[in-house]
């Protein structure tokens, strides 16, 4: 029997979150801007073009560590007006570089009357809330950050949650706070600080503070995975793929096998491949070297008879499109450039002037 084996994919894409913060102005440059305010002086905080946890080039907040004081740089989100018996979901992309000296936080609060009003979920005042503090599990690496606010009445379980932006798994479960009965603003709020190494960085990325409901966009949004897209792979019983497509819509129906397949085929999605594919036929006649590789990676057919088409389609292993290269006719060897993109783990995806397409692993350095 063939059994279809599906490799979670997906298209680079922003969530469609209704943000109550604007990021219209989150561009290159320094000091407080719409919707935000600096935590530290001036120093320590600068925006600068960086690359994102696909890879992307985004705009980042930079925070800078101060010698002469605790706060070394982050952002505080201006108030917005809420509904107190509402969820409001809280999320921000951070990573840290360097050392593991200072310490990360990720928090909100609400303000009301001269009194603050956000409490935790047991329902005692909590005056600095703060949805999670300390360092992170990794060095240079992004995390997802995603905290809630209840309304009053809430007394369920913790949602908070700290997920790897590679893998999209979860490493931390945070603190959720609730508000109280007078509240009526909300705000979030990431910082560095306490930080005595002044080599050290920390770095922010989209800010997303959202009224939360059933119709909110995923966690798998929020990380760029796209679950209605699927790379399908064909294997015979001694291990040998024997066909492959790709669908980057919903639905998906399995393809008839060749003649002289079997074609009664049994569907089993798995997130990863962590070993090396060994496919047959078009897979053999392709070289991607060096692998590993610190920069440059070439590309190049060993037969004559077929080029590559369309495009190169680049995925990070959690499924999220890292680059798409468009190719010329006839192409049959070229160089990428992937110095820019994080260590780790990445897929390219192939097709040729055939019809064929194949799916090799590849590891940045």
């Amino acid at each position: 029997m063939i059994v279809m084996l599906a490799l979670l994919f997906s298209f680079s894409f922003e969530s469609n979150a209704q943000n109550m913060y604007s990021l219209a102005n989150w561009t290159v440059g320094t000091g407080s801007i719409t919707d935000f305010s600096q935590y530290g002086v001036a120093s320590c905080n600068a925006r600068e073009l960086g690359n994102n946890h696909v890879g992307a080039s985004v705009v980042l907040w930079k925070a800078t560590p101060n010698a002469a004081s605790f706060q070394d740089g982050g952002i505080y989100g201006y108030y917005k007006t809420i509904d107190p018996t509402k969820t409001y979901r809280l999320s921000i992309w951070v990573k840290k570089t360097n050392s593991f000296s200072g310490k990360t936080y990720f928090g909100c609060n609400s303000y009301a009357n001269g009194a603050h009003q956000t409490l935790n979920i047991s329902g005692t005042a909590d005056i600095n809330a703060y949805f999670w503090y300390g360092d992170l599990p990794e060095l240079d690496k992004w995390y997802l950050m995603v905290g809630y606010v209840h309304p009053n009445s809430y007394a369920g379980p913790h949602l908070g949650r700290i997920y790897d932006g590679e893998t999209g798994e979860i490493v931390m479960n945070i603190n959720d706070k609730k508000f109280s009965l007078a509240a009526t603003n909300l705000r979030l709020r990431s910082f560095f600080a306490y930080d005595t190494n002044l080599e050290d960085r920390q770095y922010l990325y989209k800010p997303i503070m959202e009224e939360y409901s059933n119709a909110s966009p995923s966690i798998n949004s929020l990380l760029s995975i796209n679950e209605d897209s699927t790379l399908l792979f064909a294997y015979d019983n001694a291990g040998n793929q024997k066909q492959r497509f790709y669908c980057d819509v919903s639905g998906c129906s399995v393809q008839t096998p060749p003649a002289g397949r079997p074609g009664n085929l049994e569907i089993e999605k798995v997130v990863d491949v962590t070993d090396d594919e060994e496919v047959s036929n078009i897979g053999e006649t392709i070289q991607l070297y060096p692998n590993p590789t610190g920069g440059k990676l070439s590309i190049r057919l060993l037969e004559s008879d077929v080029e590559l088409s369309e495009s190169i389609h680049m995925y990070s292993i959690q499924g999220s499109l890292i680059r798409q290269i468009r190719t010329e006719k006839d192409t049959t060897s070229l160089t990428l450039d992937i110095s820019e993109i994080p260590t780790g783990v990445y897929f390219i995806h192939l097709h040729f002037s055939n019809g064929n397409a194949v799916t090799k692993k590849i590891i940045k350095r």
